[in-house]
């Protein structure tokens, strides 16, 4: 055991310290030769190697503006372009974050759903999705309470991926501490005419996806030029999945249609349709874990723990055929006139229906109509002789649910438990200016008001007789809750260019974020009490103050991201558990303090291939490390029982706040060919464990996974990949459940599996 202890301490310094030696010193044995094409810093992800796209005419959002409006950013936020998507298994998000500082995402059962957080502000979700909006071209997805999930979200359809981090993500960052992240998806003007992508591997995976793009013939419309374009991707995919009762199935629709009029006006419409079909084979123990991690999750006692009571199945996830099936429309459209070239107007409203059949320990139906939009206005006119960038707008939100809940019979619906109509109105208006005081200073200013109100009609049944799975049940309460929550959110930063292609950041600013429908309907009260309409949940807000400093060198040779920040929260929503029910409360205080470092280097050239620029071969390096301090300013008492006493310990003061690794490290070094073929083996090493109940009397083990990808270019627009995970199959859980009275920490990351595909294209 000591000298198993004693590989494992070195194995860690060892690590470290490579990581250390990208981050900071970037090697040696640079040859003076002609550099190779100048990496593209990407706001904290290191893009050793990028493809520019000519997005000639395209107006909205293209990825130009949005590199040179990160630069001017006060902040550490992210651009992943579409090489890294494609270099990628494009299965879900963690494949495309692995190297992104402060940010996490890891997959609950190996596909698109999972635990995502920045910095720690979304740690309370067990389920599903909350705390850090999502985007689709800057067109919010989800519910207007902040409620979503990533089903729907196709990452082989998307050019770019942009994240936003914490308050300063100020026009994206509304009702989230989190901050944001936009899937920006290609249109005719960066897509091929034709594209067809195939993906099989472990575990009864595969995927495919087949794709068109073209800007067509110009026309005219009455006296004005016109250009449109198209862009359609259908794609599908299966998994048997690694643990049992986890297979998951995804089709999913992405269309958008562009129209230019003239040189001043564009017109862009965005079609989504998702069917998604997944078996949840749930968390386990840390016996369980060890024992066999492909075993379906235990069992899950509802508000009554007895056998065959009324209210739950609380059988195994497989036997009660815990499982998620799910019907997703969308529409946006995105309208954008130009009044003179340094003003413009965009108005963006959307729809989007959603049925839902959920069995877990009820089954949950629901149908969610969402309707929505912005308008804003943009002034690049100057302001006091300086160069100025103004932007105003106003976003407005609207949910109306109906669900019901039923007696889940072994997957087959039993008498109705709940009948609940939910609606939320949901306002954001935001102001912001960037003024640059001189070539080197730019001070960025804003404001933002959030409000939101929440209604509901909840309808509890009771079983006629004894509660048995097969009760008829009666109505026996209803409720009418109202809430309301609103905020005045400030924000100021400067950026200081220390060298052409250096800059030094800070920013303070101030976020809120409201409570979800689905954690206000909880069943008990902080304080043990039954919940019998909303629960009595504040809003939670937090200051963040930031300071970094990113570029790269002139040479191309470097690049890097380093950022510390503290975030002081006040009201942070925790998850909790009475009489093993879910249940949300506030802690008093919290602080977030972190260190996010992120940085590449092209290592060396012409190491068995000798030659100049592209002719040579070539070795880059790339690491993450994140250090995240997450603790509680202030103990928190609540109930553990219903009826019991309400000072029962929750957490201590300086207790962790649960959820997240307080290290984290990701490295690689990939190795080019001039051949047009590459290889690139990395490792996540999370060396201290996860903390999983607020009173840090339980961790998730702490893990070290090698993975390797692989890719050619062969030609005449064929491209293969290849990718191995977790190639020492080592047993572990990279997402936790938090607070689980039964320790049932663990969802269960894959063992080792490979994957394999091609794409074609002309």
């Amino acid at each position: 055991m000591g000298t198993d202890n004693h590989r494992r301490k070195w194995r860690r310094v060892a690590v470290i310290a490579g990581v250390a030696g990208t981050l900071v010193t970037g090697g040696a044995g640079w040859a003076q030769e002609s550099p190779p094409a100048e990496p593209v810093s990407s706001g904290g992800e290191m893009v050793l190697e990028t493809r520019d796209v000519e997005i000639k005419g395209q107006k909205i959002e293209n990825i130009e503006t949005i590199r040179r409006e990160l630069e001017t950013r006060p902040g550490s936020n992210i651009l992943i372009e579409e090489q890294q998507i494609k270099e990628s298994r494009m299965v879900n998000l963690q494949d495309v974050l692995q190297f992104a500082p402060g940010v996490r995402f890891q997959s609950r059962f190996g596909a698109d759903e999972g635990q995502f957080q920045i910095r720690g502000t979304s740690l309370r979700n067990n389920f599903h999705h909350r705390g850090i909006n999502i985007l689709i071209n800057g067109i919010f997805f989800g519910d207007a309470d902040g409620f979503s999930d990533f089903e729907s979200i196709d990452l082989m359809a998307y050019e770019r991926i942009e994240v936003y981090k914490g308050a300063n993500a100020l026009r994206y960052g509304a009702n989230s501490i989190g901050g944001a992240i936009n899937f920006v998806p290609r249109t005719g003007y960066n897509a091929s005419a034709l594209q067809m992508q195939s993906f099989g591997g472990s575990f009864g995976m595969y995927m495919g996806q087949v794709s068109s793009g073209k800007v067509l013939q110009p026309f005219k419309v009455g006296n004005m030029n016109a250009t449109s374009d198209y862009y359609i991707s259908t794609s599908g995919t299966h998994m048997d999945g690694y643990q049992t009762n986890g297979q998951q199935s995804r089709q999913r629709l992405n269309a958008n249609f562009g129209l230019q009029l003239g040189e001043h006006q564009e017109l862009r419409l965005y079609i989504l349709q998702s069917n998604v079909s997944e078996r949840l084979p749930g968390s386990l123990t840390t016996g369980q874990l060890f024992a066999d991690p492909t075993q379906a999750g235990g069992r899950t006692p509802g508000a009554n723990p007895a056998g065959g009571t009324f209210f739950s199945c609380n059988l195994s996830n497989e036997a009660c055929k815990y499982g998620r099936y799910q019907n997703y429309q969308r529409i946006g459209v995105a309208y954008r006139y130009e009044f003179t070239p340094t003003q413009f107007i965009e108005v963006v409203p959307y729809f989007s229906n959603q049925y839902i059949d959920h069995p877990i320990f009820q089954t949950i139906r629901q149908d969610n109509m969402n309707v929505g939009g912005e308008i804003r206005y943009s002034n690049n006119d100057r302001l006091l002789g300086m160069d100025s960038r103004f932007v105003v707008g106003h976003q407005p939100r609207y949910t109306n649910q109906h669900q019901q809940r039923f007696v889940n019979i072994n997957g087959s619906i039993g008498a109705l438990a709940q009948n609940a109509f939910l609606r939320t109105t949901y306002f954001g208006t935001y102001a912001e200016d960037q003024l640059d005081v001189n070539e080197k200073l730019t001070l960025v200013a804003g404001i933002r008001w959030d409000y939101s109100g929440r209604q509901g009609v909840l309808q509890s049944y009771s079983p006629v007789g004894a509660p048995t799975q097969n009760a008829a049940s009666a109505l026996s309460s209803t409720q009418n809750p109202l809430r309301h929550y609103n905020a005045i959110n400030p924000k100021f930063g400067f950026v200081y260019r220390t060298t052409e292609t250096s800059q030094l950041y800070f920013n303070a600013s101030r976020g809120y974020e409201a409570p979800i429908n689905a954690e206000l309907t909880s069943a008990f009260n902080f304080n043990g009490t039954a919940n019998t309409g909303f629960l009595n949940l504040d809003a939670q807000r937090a200051w963040q103050f930031e300071l970094g400093h990113r570029g790269k060198t002139k040479d191309g040779r470097y690049q890097w991201d380093f950022t510390v920040y503290n975030l002081e929260m006040q009201k942070e929503i925790l998850t909790n558990v009475i009489n093993n029910q879910n249940t949300f409360m506030n802690a008093n205080g919290t602080r977030h303090t972190g260190l996010e470092l992120g940085g590449g280097m092209v290592a060396t050239r012409g190491l068995f291939v000798k030659g100049a620029s592209e002719e040579a071969d070539q070795i880059s390096l790339r690491a993450m490390y994140t250090w995240s301090h997450f603790v509680f300013t202030e103990d928190v008492y609540g109930a553990t029982t219903q009826g019991g006493p309400a000072n029962q310990v929750i957490a201590k003061k300086g207790n962790f706040v649960a959820g997240a690794p307080q290290h984290s490290i990701a490295y690689e070094m990939r190795y080019d060919h001039p051949k047009s073929w590459w290889i690139a083996p990395n490792i996540e090493y999370v060396p201290t464990g996860i903390d999983v109940n607020y009173l840090n009397t339980a961790k998730a083990p702490a893990y070290f996974v090698v993975n390797m990808k692989a890719g050619w270019e062969i030609g005449n627009g064929l491209r293969f990949f290849a990718e191995g995970r977790n190639l020492t199959d080592k047993t572990y859980a990279g997402a936790v459940v938090v607070n689980d009275p039964f320790l049932r920490y663990a969802n269960v990351a894959w063992g080792r599996n490979a994957f394999a595909g091609l794409e074609w294209k002309f």
